[in-house]
């Protein structure tokens, strides 16, 4: 019987949490000040549309300067500032300080917002709103080094920064993408003062050392980080792969890793790596990076180029062998190349090139 209640109890408890919302709080908030401070608030703060608005289209639709609508928004913050220990806004305070802790202390308002409650946009604006309000979270942002987020201590903000201006330095001496092993190997020196942990959520409010989609750090101006057209996500697809595929297959991974806004077309992805010498047709729409060591050409020319390499004349079974590294082909199909007395030459059981 204990056991039921205690389910029962528990049960309430997320449901109560399911139904929580900061634009429901924030209007409780704002419903005893003045019909048009709480008008401008709510429009400055984007908690009656989609976003805010700005001071100049507020005075506006109002008839009224930008300097007098920032007063009346300081006098409505000034107002708000008193009510911070009221039960409400504790309350919902709690939610979004508990979120930045848990995140190691440091998180981008972006993701806080996701994290907390992103049913619409007036109830993301709702929670930014809350956290401007309150005098226990803070935000930051460095043009260059940090995103725009928020900490529950300020003291962390120099640590913060010394481990990103590390990791930018990391990267752009390596040259090339680094896992979470790799970037904390290359950073173990601040291990003495810093968690592993710790170092990677501070690395997420970096604003040029970024993870790609397949969870690799590197600038965030590199292709590999972020590929701007189809060709740079085919390659990065094809790289981290590593393995010849189908465009179809990888026009579905494109979009699978959301590399884009858009859905990749086929026939798109199709038409960029015909066009591109990166990449190479390895067999019916299946493509390759030349980089691998593949090459273009007939299967003839595969042929020729390694009997060419071998410098030696090869058995059959060895060219097939090789052939099929190359393309991913019917063996019936080399032979009938490789039986092509114009090209090649057979002695014994040995293939050469014609002369």
């Amino acid at each position: 019987m204990h056991k039921e209640k205690e389910v029962e109890k528990t049960a309430k408890k997320e449901l109560s949490q399911e139904r929580f919302s900061f634009l429901a709080m924030a209007e409780k908030i704002l419903m005893d000040m003045s019909v048009r401070s709480g008008e401008i608030v709510r429009r400055r703060f984007g908690l009656v549309s989609s976003r805010g608005e700005t001071l100049e289209h507020i005075g506006q639709r109002y008839n009224i300067t930008r300097e007098r609508v920032r007063q009346i928004i300081a006098e409505a913050m000034k107002n708000i500032s008193q009510k911070l220990e009221h039960e409400s806004f504790l309350a919902t305070e709690e939610k979004i300080i508990f979120t930045i802790i848990e995140n190691g202390g440091i998180i981008r308002e972006t993701d806080a917002v996701e994290k907390i409650s992103y049913s619409s946009d007036r109830e993301a604006n709702a929670i930014k709103f809350f956290a401007s309000c309150s005098k226990k979270i803070f935000t930051v942002e460095e043009k260059g080094v940090l995103e725009k987020a928020w900490v529950v201590s300020r003291e962390l903000i120099p640590k913060i920064k010394k481990i990103i201006l590390e990791a930018e330095r990391t990267a752009l001496k390596e040259k090339k993408l680094l896992s979470d092993s790799e970037m904390l190997d290359r950073l173990a020196v601040l291990l003495l003062e810093t968690s592993k942990e710790e170092i990677l959520n501070f690395l997420s409010v970096a604003a040029k050392v970024k993870k790609n989609k397949f969870g690799k750090w590197g600038m965030i101006h590199w292709m590999e980080v972020s590929p701007k057209g189809t060709r740079e996500k085919v390659h990065l697809i094809l790289k981290e792969h590593k393995k010849p595929l189908h465009f179809t297959e990888i026009a579905s991974l494109i979009d699978e890793y959301k590399l884009g806004k858009r859905s990749a077309h086929p026939q798109t992805v199709h038409n960029e790596l015909i066009k591109d010498e990166r990449f190479v047709l390895v067999g019916r729409g299946i493509y390759a990076l030349a980089e691998w060591g593949y090459f273009s050409g007939t299967i003839k020319d595969i042929i020729e180029i390694i009997l060419q390499r071998a410098a030696r004349a090869m058995k059959k079974e060895e060219i097939i062998a090789e052939v099929l590294k190359m393309r991913k082909v019917k063996k019936t199909t080399i032979m009938i190349n490789l039986n092509n007395r114009k090209f090649f030459k057979k002695q014994g059981d040995l293939y050469s090139v014609k002369k």
